[in-house]
């Protein structure tokens, strides 16, 4: 027995002795093909074990490992190598960049940072995805493109802007637009349409608090960062795209009644134009379309021209364009002309450069969006159908109803806007030779408007007679808004310990924004002129006295901040911000705030015990979680916080009038925000997804507390409640097939956001606000309408529940109960694209779910008190005879608008883009010494499925109120050609 175990024993120790022979240590160093530079940080893995090491600070490594052994070599930016050892003791890598990783570089506006460091929630918009899209304003091509980001257009005036919420709406008295920043300039919304998008080279959607908390008081509702594109070192490459197509409206679900139909219901219901029966035969024939009346095919058409390139000391981009876009509504339209250059040079330590982009725009338009008989588009629901726009002698023709005649207001009544607009910055970075790493920045920049108004309200129209003495008016004012940017910051990077990166930056930020306006309104327009020389002069006897009006407002913001971020192994991430703010929209003692943000990241696939997975199925898998605060200093007010005063003029003595109480305690509405998630990539990086929760709380929210009547004022604007958003994200995209010659690409962006008041004002529970009303565990812009139940059979009563779901015929606004939000809480996008030997089809869809929407138009035309115009087909189907079985009730029943009745799903799903191309082979374009050639054929909202009664589900206020202009639907044929 004590043979065997020493037997036993000394063939373990030989076994063990065979083990340790058979290992061998490799040494090398790894570098980067582009540059021969060594490369610090690369993870070198023994494959299929858990043995590994990461290169030092000049590339080099030191592994021991089988003899027959496979290594495996993997870094950020760099494509995997694999390489098998073959007893080999010495071996020497080269890693070429990754293109498909080098796309995930993130700009916040300050900082550049690989996806693979980045803690917080930022979504990535490739130019590539929005810059053909035949849209003026590039926000709207945005929609459905990032989770969490919920895009509304409610107009489709060409260059109209959207409405644009990044996870939820954050305020109520407040802006909840995002805070847009374009090469470090902060930028103003709602003036996109003089920019061109084909100049951007990315946009990143900054939603948690460890991307938005460095912008502090600015990043509240989330920060939309534009990069515009830059020069690459080579030779100039000459750019030329152009398109040109056409634009219809789209189909209408609310429909109203023939002539035939309408003449008909008349007679049925009191005959209120006394029509014989010959006069019915006759109209009976006249059948107007008033849609064909006011839309056309409107006309589209680009044209871009851009040069970049450069040496290694100094690389630039130029660009200029035209495009110009008829509307489908006649007389409205958009004309702009832009043009850009970026320039960066480098000089010994000293690198600097200039941004610049200055367009000019025309717009012509029309009133939208109201229930006001002067606006042309409410006439397409309003007029009768007998009637005609002109008489057989071709003049206007004047309505039977007395609704103005809607193609005179539009044709003779001009609204115009020529916007002029530059942005632009200039930075110096100084690379401090004396420590490495260590550099010095400062970059100033500006935002400039210039809008002028032009209108003139021809006499003879409807709009012109109720000026002042009947005669029409003409109006012109000018608004001019400048914002600068100045930041100057210092920064150090260091890398330690072959594990330990580490990046320090203090920053100082001066925000200030001046806006001046002024303008006048002259009236009693005589003779030929259409401008100011038609004006009657005014005085006391003739009434023509002109208007005048102005006013001019600043702000400003102070900011001190600081950025760290720290490196473990290359795989532990740690973010740290903080900063403190000074606003001049609040009192001496709530002027400041401070705030900041912490985030976490771990790419958790590259600890060894996840190598054999990372070979096959999954390449990459990142945990973040962060936690952090952000405020909000854009109220609807800027001077909300101090005391007030206007001119007043009584008896031809001018004095002042209060018009504000002071509130020098009003201070920001306040959001923190914790976000955690993970992201993946599959299949060597082919397919990449992103699943996020976050949890959003507004408090200090700005609203009006009520005020003792005493004191003459009903409210002030106070900080009072609170709201909440929480939800989930998901997005997927990547190639699910990728080979030579076929890719079929995919990409899914899901949010589900559930927004909730959790505090309102003292001890109140709610605030009521017309047809909506803000409770305590409700969500914000609740609808609060009586329900309405149908019709009694017996009498045609409509009938309503009250408060303990009874039916009664009885309307009493005390049964009013919560009837769903305005607030959509599901909303995304999916795409996909089909590539092919240079042919390519690529379709982009988009979907909201779940708000409801009030439909005031539908409201207006379903009222049966409005008999002497034109009302929906539904009526048709009114009430007439006990027994009826029908949901219209009586038209000798009382109306009541301000019920569920005229509530209706918002849901739709909406065939965003298709597009069509073939790209030539460089074997032909070679040979003809051109680049590259690309045609293509795209169409922008071709379809729409909703159950929604009108042009348009998208409607960003939650109430249709009338005058709709729908959403282009266009089709457009282009070229890129690349010389």
């Amino acid at each position: 027995m004590k043979k065997i175990l020493l037997l036993s024993i000394i063939l373990c120790f030989a076994l063990i002795g065979s083990v340790w022979a058979q290992t061998q240590t490799v040494t090398g160093r790894v570098t980067s093909t582009s540059d021969g530079s060594a490369l610090p940080g690369v993870t070198v893995l023994e494959k299929g074990t858990t043995n590994g090491i990461t290169t030092g600070a000049n590339g080099e490594f030191s592994l021991t490992v089988q003899p027959n052994a496979t290594l495996v070599f993997r870094f950020i930016g760099m494509t995997a190598q694999e390489i098998p050892v073959g007893g080999r003791t010495s071996i020497n890598v080269q890693l070429a960049p990754d293109q498909r990783q080098l796309e995930e570089v993130v700009v916040t506006g300050y900082t550049v940072q690989n996806q693979r460091e980045v803690s917080g929630s930022i979504s990535t918009v490739k130019s590539a995805e929005i810059s053909q899209v035949p849209i003026g304003s590039f926000d709207q091509a945005l929609q459905g493109r990032a989770p969490g980001l919920l895009i509304q257009a409610q107009s489709g005036q060409p260059g109209a802007a959207a409405n644009v919420i990044i996870r939820g709406r954050g305020s109520i008295l407040g802006d909840s637009d995002p805070l847009y920043i374009m090469d470090g300039v902060q930028i103003t919304a709602a003036d996109f349409a003089t920019l061109n998008p084909q100049d951007f080279e990315s946009i990143s959607v900054l939603k948690d608090a460890a991307s938005t908390s460095i912008y502090g008081s600015r990043g509240a509702n989330g920060v939309i960062v534009i990069t515009t594109k830059r020069g690459r070192t080579g030779k100039t490459l000459i750019t030329y795209d152009t398109q040109f197509g056409f634009s219809n409206a789209p189909d209408n679900k609310l429909e109203v009644m023939s002539s035939a139909e309408k003449l008909d219901y008349e007679v049925r219901n009191g005959n209120p134009y006394d029509w014989s029966d010959a006069d019915v035969a006759e109209l009976s024939q006249v059948n107007t379309s008033w849609e064909d009346v006011f839309f056309r095919t409107g006309k589209t058409q680009n044209h871009t021209l851009s040069a970049s390139g450069g040496s290694d000391k100094t690389t630039f981009f130029l660009s200029g364009s035209v495009f110009n876009q008829s509307g489908i509504v006649r007389n409205t339209e958009l004309n702009r002309y832009t043009a850009r250059a970026n320039v960066e040079s480098s000089a010994g330590n000293f690198d600097f450069g200039i941004n610049s982009t200055f367009g000019y725009s025309e717009f012509n338009n029309t009133t939208e969006n109201d229930a006001f008989i002067g606006s042309p588009l409410n006439a397409i629901r309003w007029t009768n159908p007998y009637e005609t726009p002109y008489d057989d002698e071709g003049n206007y023709t004047v309505i039977t109803s007395g609704q103005p005649n809607a193609l005179q207001e539009l044709l003779e009544n001009r609204r115009e806007r020529q916007q002029m607009r530059g942005i632009g910055n200039i930075f110096v970075n100084y690379k401090a030779p004396f420590l490495e790493g260590l550099s010095l920045r400062t970059s100033w920049g500006g935002d400039f408007t210039s809008n002028e108004f032009f209108t003139f309200i021809d006499p003879t129209t409807y709009s012109g007679q109720i000026a002042v003495g009947r005669a029409g008016s003409l109006a012109r004012s000018y608004l001019k808004r400048f914002r600068y940017t100045g930041t100057t910051s210092v920064s150090y990077s260091t890398s330690f310990n072959e594990d330990h990166t580490l990046t320090v930056a203090l920053f100082n930020e001066v925000v200030k924004g001046t806006v001046n306006n002024f303008g006048f309104t002259g009236y009693g327009l005589r003779g030929p002129f259409e401008n100011e020389a038609g004006i009657t002069p005014g005085s006391a006897d003739n009434g023509f006295i002109p208007a005048v009006n102005g006013s001019g407002t600043e702000n400003a913001l102070l900011s001190y901040f600081a950025d760290i971020n720290y490196g473990f192994k290359n795989r532990y991430f740690l973010t740290l911000g903080a900063r403190r703010d000074g606003s001049s929209r609040f009192g001496a003692d709530r002027r400041y705030a401070n705030f900041g943000a912490v985030g976490l990241s771990w790419i958790f696939t590259d600890e060894v015990f996840f190598s054999n997975l990372q070979s096959g199925f999954l390449n990459q898998g990142k945990f973040k979680i962060s936690y952090g605060s952000s405020g909000n200093q854009s109220i609807t007010d800027d001077f909300a916080s101090r005391e007030l005063y206007t001119r007043s003029v009584y008896g031809g003595v001018s004095g002042l009038v209060l018009t504000n109480l002071p509130n020098p305690t009003l201070q920001w509405e306040r959001k923190t925000t914790f976000n955690t998630g993970l992201e993946f990539t599959f299949f060597n990086g082919r397919l990449g997804a992103t699943a996020e929760f976050y949890n959003s709380i507004t408090s200090d929210l700005f609203l009006d507390r009520q005020l003792s009547r005493t004191s003459g004022f009903e409210s002030l604007i106070s900080n009072v409640g609170e709201l909440r958003n929480r939800g989930f994200e998901f997005s997927l995209e990547g190639d699910i097939v990728e080979s030579t010659d076929f890719t079929w690409s995919a990409n899914v962006s899901l949010t589900y956001n559930k927004n909730e008041i959790t505090k309102l004002v003292g001890e109140q529970n709610q605030i009521e606000d017309g047809l909506f009303i803000n409770r305590v565990g409700e969500s914000l812009n609740s609808y609060f309408l009586v329900r309405y139940a149908g019709v009694d059979p017996d009498n045609g009563d409509a009938l309503y529940l009250n408060q303990n779901g009874e039916e009664t015929n009885v309307y009493d606004p005390n049964d009013r109960v919560i009837a769903g939000s305005a607030e959509a809480p599901f909303f995304g996008g999916f795409g996909t694209a089909l590539s092919y030997k240079g042919i390519t089809v690529d379709a982009f869809f988009s979907f909201v779910r779940g708000n409801e929407i009030y439909n005031n138009d539908r409201a207006n035309i379903e009222n049966p008190n409005y008999l002497f115009d034109n009302l929906s087909r539904d009526l048709l189907r009114e009430w007439q005879n006990p027994g009826d079985v029908t949901d219209i009730p009586s038209p000798f029943n009382a109306f009541n608008p301000e019920t569920t009745r005229f509530i209706e799903s918002g849901n739709f799903l909406r065939l965003r883009n298709v597009n069509i191309s073939y790209t030539l082979p460089k074997t032909l374009t070679s040979r003809l010494k051109i680049e590259n050639i690309r045609v293509f054929a795209q169409g922008q909202n071709l379809k729409t499925w909703t159950d929604f009664k009108g042009f348009d589900p998208e409607i960003a206020t939650g109430t249709l109120v009338g005058a709709q202009y729908p959403a282009l639907r266009t089709i457009t044929f282009g070229l890129n050609v690349g010389f």
